[in-house]
């Protein structure tokens, strides 16, 4: 939900599912920065909040990888068959 002059506005997209249509869009890897002005033309203003959440949870379910590419820029990866990443303990 979001307010916009006063008035509460529902999306009926949910977050994560935005993250994974961007991702696709961008054949696969974003940086945070790219995803948060994609993520501002859908919903307007995302709180760091709502998208650390959801990409915690998209992380937590084996669909993307997150990864600290320069100082305070992450990178968002979806996971393919082709490309894996392991827990700590399963290689």
């Amino acid at each position: 939900m979001t307010e916009r002059r006063g008035i509460a506005i529902w999306f009926a997209k949910p977050l994560r599912i935005a993250i994974l249509e961007i991702l696709e869009k961008h054949y696969g890897r974003v940086s945070e920065s790219v995803l948060k002005e994609e993520l501002k033309k859908i919903y307007g203003e995302v709180s760091s909040i709502a998208l650390n959440r959801a990409l915690m949870q998209l992380e937590i379910n084996g669909l993307i990888h997150v990864e600290v590419g320069m100082p305070k820029e992450r990178i968002i990866e979806r996971i393919t068959k082709e490309r894996r990443y392991f827990s700590v303990g399963e290689d």
